[in-house]
């Protein structure tokens, strides 16, 4: 019998404007630094391709397939401990489109398995065995849905309700969630599709303390709270940001990320890759190491996998004495997606159409002599903006490319396109780091970034992204911010209507 689904509440966003405040340090990079600490945690990637098989992303697989008759999260959370990991993170829901929950938005999810008899939530026995064993329980939600279609077209406001109303279940009935990642959205449709300032004030109401991670294959903070190496990235030498890498535990054999029935007896990494070849490397580094243990169609991890981490753990430990994550650059805290841009030349369009330049090569390139620049229009006037982020010319984790990143410029603010005020300039290493600058918050509807010089005399702009953060200027130093000012702080706040 179809399940009764109810109706969610209404979500209608409004901005309270908050006190005046001035901190030592940004609360997201307290949460950043206290993340980097964790060291080592479990990628758990478990769901219906573990019972089915089929191609990566597959739709509408059998949901009566899904039956973990021997389900022990505890086992899970034993075996982490063993390593001397620290958190996990759990596939709440992948590409498939499988819940592991009992959602309202869907039949694709475990209560409609007989599992249990339709009873089982995964989710929730997987948060209550790891905080059990004092671990951090983390979450893992694709936007991508195939069975759905989401991400496969256009997206509609139902495709949109269906977004938050299930991120609503996941963020609302588990208890405190550090750290959200989410997958299957940059890559696949980008951050204005399904817009990026949307999600993360839903995901920041929710769960204040939550760190909101994107899959975006770009290695800097460009919306994203941390940064991710999947398996075959490495985290470089010299990184102070707060960043994770993620890899599989099995070298041969396996179903990629999901678990099949070679795992029992494939080659592991060796202990020694783990502990020297990963751990110790990133350690220092500030880059937690994330190992994908998958378990097998019992619900239960393999023998050889649970040995293995023993082993890990009686090798290595964190280390104590490495210093705190450095102190980071200003972050956009409350993001503003421009509605339009223009530029004195090239295509101003590209560098805030929000989508990861990994796959799709969208950068907005002057076609002119220098100076160029390139305005943004904002929709309409809003109060205290204080910071522009600039993200270089597609930043590959092999070869970067230096060509056309922004040397020195100036930014201009205006309320009506026509008259424009200088609010900040500066200068910038020319490479492919993101760069920032922030200014004293002011009202505007247009922020212009002149060009003034630029590596090969010409500008280059993966992504441009504009805001408002909590700065110190005691902390913030050496980042092109004026001195001795306090940031007004807007969090966007939504009411619920009971309907």
């Amino acid at each position: 019998m179809m399940k009764q689904k109810r109706q969610f509440p209404s979500i209608i966003l409004i901005f309270i404007l908050l006190v005046s405040i001035q901190v030592a340090a940004s609360d997201i990079e307290n949460l950043q630094r206290a993340f980097t600490d964790l060291r080592f945690g479990m990628f758990i990637h478990f769901g219906i391709r573990t019972f089915t098989g089929g191609s990566w992303g597959e739709a509408n697989q059998d949901v009566t397939a899904f039956n973990p008759t021997n389900l022990d999260c505890g086992q899970w959370a034993d075996a982490a401990v063993s390593a001397n990991m620290t958190f996990g993170i759990l596939t709440t829901k992948h590409h498939d489109g499988f819940c592991l929950w009992d959602s309202e938005t869907t039949e694709n999810d475990v209560a409609s398995s007989p599992w249990k008899e339709g009873q089982g939530d995964v989710v929730q026995e997987y948060v209550d065995a790891f905080r059990s064993r004092g671990l951090e329980p983390c979450l893992y939600y694709s936007i991508w849905d195939n069975t759905k279609g989401i991400g496969n077209g256009d997206i509609t406001e139902s495709d949109m309700e269906f977004i938050i109303d299930q991120m609503t279940e996941i963020l609302s009935n588990y208890g405190p969630i550090k750290m959200l990642f989410i997958d299957g959205w940059s890559w696949k449709m980008g951050h204005r599709k399904v817009p990026y300032d949307e999600i993360r004030e839903l995901v920041k109401e929710l769960q204040p303390e939550c760190l909101l991670v994107d899959n975006t294959h770009i290695p800097c903070l460009f919306n994203n709270d941390l940064i991710h190496y999947e398996a075959g990235g490495s985290c470089p030498p010299d990184n102070t940001l707060p960043a994770m890498l993620s890899k599989l535990i099995y070298t041969t054999g396996g179903n990629s990320w999901f678990w099949d029935g070679n795992i029992p007896t494939a080659n592991l990494m060796s202990v020694n890759s783990i502990v020297s070849s990963n751990l110790n490397y990133l350690e220092p580094r500030w880059c937690t190491f994330l190992l994908n243990c998958p378990p097998n169609s019992n619900g239960l991890l393999d023998e050889n996998i649970v040995n293995r981490l023993v082993e890990v753990g009686e090798n290595w430990s964190p280390d104590l004495s490495r210093p705190a994550l450095p102190a980071q650059e200003p972050q956009i805290e409350n993001v503003i997606l421009p509605v339009s841009a223009s530029a004195t030349s090239g295509n101003a369009f590209h560098a805030i159409d929000a989508v990861n330049d990994r796959f799709y090569y969208s950068v907005w390139e002057s076609s002119a002599n220098l100076p160029q620049s390139i305005t943004l229009n904002l929709g309409l006037e809003i109060p205290d903006v204080s910071i522009l982020y600039y993200v270089p010319k597609y930043i590959p984790m092999v070869n970067p490319q230096e060509e056309g990143s922004i040397q020195s410029y100036k930014i201009y603010a205006s309320g009506d396109n026509i008259d424009f005020s200088e609010i900040a300039k500066g200068e910038w290493s020319g490479d492919t780091k993101m760069k920032v600058a922030i200014w004293t918050p002011i009202n505007a509807r247009y922020i212009r970034l002149e060009i003034l010089t630029a590596v090969d005399d010409f500008a280059a702009v993966t992504e441009l992204a504009i805001g408002r953060g909590e700065v110190s200027s005691e902390v913030k130093t050496g980042f092109n911010q004026p001195h001795g000012f306090t940031c007004i702080r807007i969090i966007p706040i939504r009411s619920i209507q009971i309907q």
